[in-house]
């Protein structure tokens, strides 16, 4: 059983009186709350665990980087306490895959590190089963990579592409995303050189891929009206059914079928050797929903390392102090194994060249 409380999560003060007495506080809410929750975390003397941040400040952000916790550090080592930042699925499980293969093969370098992601959805409504305003803001800012020690910008030619996903997706159309934590959470905890790193996805809705899911909230909103104010981001995603019910629209048949796919690659060096390694996952939500009957597809797969991690930091698995990413941590291929047996199903392959 469990009890759920209201909070304002931007608010400070709220916070604290809320999590008095807890050893780890998982915050599941946007970036711009990281910086308060981490702060009632240090004076409530909680450990901390976030889904994710941002790579860099967004105009008319603060407080949302990476970079803006990091500075916490040293106060959260003061006080033993650990903060894990980005434990969700990309970032998060990513992270920690790729620190497994470092450490399973004894890498000496990682060459690429390739994640692209895609929901296949028929639906009667507009839907998506994660957060609209990351979805338009990571797919209408300019594409970024990591290469060389550097995150840049790509064209939007240079950002689009077709791939094939397993069956239950097949092909779809993948746009590189802005902004994923992990351009600089790898780099820094990885322990290894790494010398490029893409996030992207697709998404198909009927008929409608990512684009065409664009210009369709453009389309509704300015039938409304072609003048507007304020953050077009939030705008846009007023168009969306509201993800919170994604799981009783699914069994109303509103939405009638989800799935999830994702095929991680990463080629590495050893020696004079490379290997090229790929991670596929994918999950119908018919399946997920017996056993998790909440939630959305894309939820699922995200909440596995974060509660994990809560667990190990509880009985002591986990031992370091302050503000890390997952790549830090030392039990990446135990973690893995945990999100297998708890129902992530993926397949590994690999070919040393």
């Amino acid at each position: 059983s469990y009890k759920a409380k209201y909070i304002d999560a931007n608010n400070y003060e709220d916070i604290q009186n809320k999590i008095n007495g807890i050893k780890v506080t998982i915050n599941s809410a946007s970036p711009s709350c990281n910086l308060p929750i981490m702060q009632a975390c240090l004076t409530n003397n909680s450990n901390y665990i976030d889904l994710a941040s941002d790579p860099f400040t967004y105009a008319n952000q603060k407080g949302t980087s990476f970079r803006d916790q990091m500075k916490l550090d040293s106060k959260f080592k003061q006080k033993k306490l650990l903060a894990v930042t980005n434990t969700g699925f990309s970032p998060g499980f990513v992270d920690i895959l790729c620190k497994s293969i470092v450490e399973k093969y004894k890498l000496d370098s990682i060459e690429s590190l390739k994640v692209n992601f895609a929901e296949r959805i028929i639906s009667d409504k507009l839907v998506i089963s994660w957060s609209p305003y990351t979805f338009f803001l990571e797919s209408i800012y300019p594409a970024t990579v990591y290469k060389n020690g550097k995150i840049i910008e790509l064209t939007s030619k240079e950002s689009m592409n077709e791939l094939k996903f397993p069956s239950g997706v097949g092909k779809i159309n993948v746009r590189l995303f802005n902004g994923h934590p992990e351009l600089l959470t790898i780099p820094k905890f990885i322990g290894v050189p790494i010398q490029y790193i893409e996030i992207g996805g697709g998404y198909k809705l009927n008929n409608q891929q990512i684009n065409d899911i664009i210009v369709e909230c453009l389309t509704r909103k300015v039938k409304e009206s072609p003048y507007f104010n304020g953050d077009i981001f939030q705008l846009l995603s007023e168009k969306f059914e509201k993800v919170e019910n994604f799981a009783s629209n699914f069994q109303k048949g509103i939405i009638k079928k989800y799935v999830f796919s994702c095929i991680i690659n990463i080629r590495g060096e050893k020696g004079k050797k490379n290997i090229n390694y790929t991670n596929i996952i994918e999950h119908d939500y018919a399946d997920i929903i017996k056993n998790f009957n909440f939630g959305t597809g894309s939820g699922f797969v995200i909440s596995l390392t974060p509660s994990i991690i809560a667990h190990d930091i509880l009985t002591k698995k986990i031992k370091i102090k302050g503000v890390i990413a997952p790549a830090a941590l030392s039990n990446t291929s135990e973690i893995l194994k945990k999100c297998v047996k708890m129902g992530l199903i993926m397949e590994e392959k690999e070919k040393w060249e």
